[in-house]
This record gives structure tokens, C-alpha cells and sequence, in this order.
């Protein structure tokens, strides 16, 4: 068996600490060139190794999903795990099979690199998370190439060096001059092909470049202004503090969480939010008795307050997950019912309008709200940037531990993406506040029932390339998929004549 093959427990490795709730992230970087390399070299029958290896690290990866009990690994954890694994990687199998054709037709294209620092993620503000993974497949790509052109020169060049040497050793025994060897490495390196300035790696570093620019250009001009300004020039000289009524899903007695709501308002926290669905109303004689006492604190220690139910009071039966805001003079300022809900998870609950709820306040400025998985859909949220949202808030419930940490930092982007200040509390994940540029003020891990209180500094919305044109770089890259893969399909079914017109155009 060939030596490369030996890469394919390497890929479970890789697979399993790469992109799953064990990250490490150079391993996710490592693996896509060699999965791309290995796979364009080999006979391809051997995907089919590949895509156990790949799915079985996946599946590990993976593996916590459901385990709310560290010491509860049912079997159907490890079913579901592996079906999850197996099913991911039936199109990553299609993909590597895609890329494996794309080679035979254009002999070779760009891929790349992910690098998780604070500039790269600002170029949130301008595609979106979509064009982070954009830089990442292409890091994969541009890499893949090169490890094996490399590899080869450098086998390629160790030959010929030791069969010189060979023949050196020989013509010194036969009395050549030694001079001989000299003249012949000489006409090697004459040879040599100079390096194309228009190449993958070099578009790819270049664009990588632009990238890092716009992040530095981004952050040190806007959230630092320019040109060398003290902190007084950007520094909040006033922070307002904010408080989370964490409930853990124990304690069905809704005035519980009211007092607990009210020793928050009583220390001082001008903006009071539930994790989600702590409440569960059954008719309109307990939501009326939870909104008043709700209206009371608000009015009597002048604060915000975001409550979380889940509503089964509509005489249709229906049930939803709700989010209420109330002002400090006791008017309802958001209404809202979760609208995108987590499969099987929330298989009861029924989803509200996908639009975001906003108004106007004059305290937080434009304020907006949407529960816990509303933040995986750029769709809703995005429509924050629209409406010049300055203030958002998201009460979340993340069920079980291993995913808390990755929902959270995928959540917090949309900061980013859409130019708002996030304010988060969760049960069973991280709480805390993130500024327009990403920047974190607060992250605490909340699990128990609990209260937290914490200061934060408020900026208005800030304007993103992203928020004028969502996903149109996402739609962008779709569109050229969809003419690469007509462009392959031309150069194999059409006449010769089509085919030297295309690649004309295609070299």
C-alpha cells in the first residue's frame, strides 16, 4: 500500500478536533488541503475509506449533542451521532467527487486558510459569516496544489542531487575535472522555470491580504478614530448596567422569577432580560397576573424589562415561545413569538412571523429582540441593519453543554455583520454583552438558576457593507458554482468546436 494512504486515520484525527465542540482550529486549516490533495491523487475507490474516516470523526465530534448528563451516554446518542456523521459527509463525499471532475477539466483552481483573529472576523462586516467559510474553502484549495508540487519538486530534486553525486564521484575516479559537476548544476539552475507571478496561491494571499487590511482599516479607523487619537476620543464615558434572570427550567412558580426581576430593578439594572421560555402560561388569567407584575417594577424602579414565556394560553391550542418587552411607563415595546424553531427539539411549539420586532426607546435608542435559534438565520436578523437597530437582545436556552460554546460565538457575529450591540442571557450557555466591532464586554458561563448583573457601554448603530447587501456575496458564489459545473459538463458532452470556445474562455 502507498505511504499517502496513511493519511487516512490522520483525517478521523483531524475530522474529530476540528470542526466540533473539541475545536482546535489549525487542525480544521490542516485538513482541508490534504483531504483535497489525497483525494485528487488516489484512485477513487479510495474515497470510500475517506469517507468512513471522515464520518466516524465527525460523528465523535459531534458525539455530546444530546448528553445533558455527562454521565448519560445512551445508545441513541451514539446512533443519532453516527446517522448525523454519515448523513454531513454524503456531500462532502459529493463535493470532494466535484472537485475531483473540476481538476480533469481546468487542471487545477484556487483554495485556502482560516484565521480567527479580531481583523478577519471584521470581514463579518462585509459578507457576512458566509464569507469567513468563503476564505476557508479557498485556503483549502489554494494549499492543496502546492503540498504536492512541492513535495514532488523537492523528491524530484533530492533524486537528481544524489545521482549527480553519483556521477561526480564516478568522474573523479576516472580523473575528470572536478569542474565537470560544477558546469552541470550550473545548466540545472539555468533551467529552472521562473515562478508565474499569476498563480492560486498568489490571488489567494492577495485577497487574504485585502482582507486582513480591510479588518485592521476597519477597526482602527471607526471603533479607534483616526489618526492616533487618545481613549478619550472613543471611550464610553457613561455605562449602564444591565442585568439576566437565569432560570433552569426547575421552578414552575412564575413569581418566583418576577422577585428575583425585581431584586435586579432594586440594585440598579436598567435593562432586565429572561433566558428563554422561563415561564409557561396555561390561559390569560396567568399571563395578565405575570405582565402586571412585571408593569409594577418597571414603573416603580424606571427599567426595561424583557420576560420569557411559553404561551398555551390561544384557544386554538397552539403553543409558543414567547419574548415581551415593557418599558419603564408599562407599555409593551416588542410582542414577539420565535419564528425559526429547533427540529424535533420544538416540534410542539408553533412558529411566529419571521419579522424582527424594533421600536424606539430613549434610553437604548432603536432596540430590537429575537429568541436563541433566531440567530442562526441571517434572513431575520439582518433585518437589524434595515432598521438601524442600536441595541439587541437575545434570551436563549441551549439545552446541553458541548454546543453552548459554539452557538455563542456563531450568535455573537451577527454583532458584526449588522452593527449592533448584543445583549445575550442563556441558561445552560454563555451570557454577557458584545459590542458593534465584535468587541467582548461581558461572557460568563451561566447553567445554575441564578441572577447577574454587569455594566456595559452603549454605541449607536454602526453602518456594514454587509447590512446594505446581506447575502448577496453568498448568492455571488452559488451563481459561479452553478457555471462552473455547467462549464464541466459543456467540455464533456459538446462538440470539439464548443469545447475550444469555452476553453478560450476558460483556460
Amino acid at each position: 500500500m502507498d505511504r499517502i494512504h496513511y493519511l487516512i486515520p490522520l483525517f478521523l484525527i483531524l475530522t474529530c478536533f476540528g470542526p466540533g465542540f473539541q475545536t482546535i482550529s489549525i487542525f480544521t486549516w490542516i485538513w482541508f488541503p490534504l483531504t483535497l490533495s489525497y483525494c485528487r491523487t488516489v484512485a477513487i475507490l479510495w474515497f470510500i475509506p475517506v469517507y468512513i474516516a471522515n464520518s466516524i470523526g465527525t460523528a465523535l465530534a459531534y458525539l455530546g449533542s444530546l448528553n445533558s448528563d455527562n454521565t448519560n451516554w445512551l445508545p441513541e446518542y451514539f446512533l443519532l451521532s453516527a446517522t448525523f456523521g454519515f448523513g454531513m459527509n454524503i456531500l462532502l463525499c459529493i463535493s470532494l467527487i466535484l472537485d475531483r471532475l473540476a481538476q480533469n477539466v481546468f487542471k487545477g483552481w484556487p483554495r485556502y486558510i482560516f484565521l480567527g483573529d479580531n481583523e478577519m472576523i471584521q470581514f463579518a462586516s462585509f459578507a457576512g459569516l458566509g464569507g469567513l467559510n468563503f476564505i476557508l474553502s479557498w485556503g483549502g484549495t489554494t494549499g492543496t496544489s502546492n503540498i504536492f508540487r512541492y513535495f514532488l519538486c523537492l523528491v524530484a530534486t533530492s533524486n537528481s542531487d544524489w545521482s549527480n553525486k553519483d556521477n561526480h564521484l564516478l568522474q573523479v575516479g576516472r580523473g575528470h575535472d572536478i569542474d565537470d559537476n560544477s558546469t552541470q548544476t550550473s545548466q540545472k539552475f539555468r533551467n529552472i522555470k521562473v515562478i508565474k507571478l499569476i498563480n492560486p496561491v498568489t490571488i489567494y494571499f492577495i485577497v487574504l491580504f485585502g482582507v486582513i487590511v480591510y479588518g485592521s482599516f476597519r477597526y482602527s479607523t471607526t471603533y479607534i478614530p483616526f489618526y492616533q487619537r487618545n481613549i478619550e476620543s472613543y471611550a464610553a464615558h457613561s455605562l449602564v448596567k444591565v442585568g439576566c434572570v437565569i432560570g433552569a427550567n426547575n421552578n414552575d412558580e412564575t413569581k418566583y422569577y418576577v422577585n428575583r426581576t425585581e431584586e435586579l430593578a432594586r440594585n440598579g439594572s436598567k435593562f432586565i432580560l429572561w433566558s428563554e421560555a422561563i415561564a409557561y402560561i396555561n390561559d390569560t388569567t396567568q399571563y395578565n397576573e405575570l405582565e402586571q407584575g412585571i408593569k409594577n417594577i418597571s414603573q416603580m424602579y424606571n427599567t426595561y424589562i424583557g420576560f420569557t414565556y411559553s404561551d398555551a394560553s390561544s384557544s386554538n391550542g397552539k403553543i409558543y415561545n414567547k419574548l415581551t418587552v415593557m418599558s419603564p411607563n408599562g407599555d409593551i415595546l416588542i410582542n414577539y413569538a420565535k419564528s425559526n424553531l429547533v427540529p424535533f427539539v420544538e416540534n410542539k411549539v408553533t412558529a411566529g412571523p419571521e419579522i424582527l420586532p424594533t421600536n424606539v426607546t430613549s434610553d437604548f435608542g432603536t432596540i430590537g429582540g429575537a429568541i436563541c435559534f433566531d440567530y442562526n438565520f441571517p434572513r431575520l436578523i439582518s433585518q437589524a441593519s434595515k432598521n438601524n437597530v442600536d441595541f439587541m437582545i437575545q434570551p436563549s436556552d441551549t439545552w446541553v453543554s458541548p454546543i453552548a460554546g459554539y452557538h455563542f460565538r456563531t450568535n455573537t457575529l451577527r454583532s458584526i455583520e449588522n452593527g449592533f450591540t448584543l445583549f445575550r442571557c442563556c441558561h445552560y450557555g454563555f451570557s454577557g454583552a458584545w459590542g458593534p466591532y465584535g468587541q467582548t464586554y461581558v461572557a460568563i458561563e451561566t447553567v445554575d438558576d441564578l441572577i447577574i448583573s454587569f455594566q456595559i457601554p452603549l454605541y449607536k448603530h454602526v453602518k456594514t457593507v454587509y447590512g446594505v447587501f446581506g447575502e448577496t456575496w453568498a448568492w455571488f458564489c452559488l451563481a459561479f458554482s452553478a457555471l462552473f459545473c455547467f462549464i464541466m459538463i459543456a467540455l464533456t458532452l459538446l462538440p470539439d468546436r464548443f469545447k475550444e470556445l469555452i476553453r478560450k474562455l476558460f483556460p
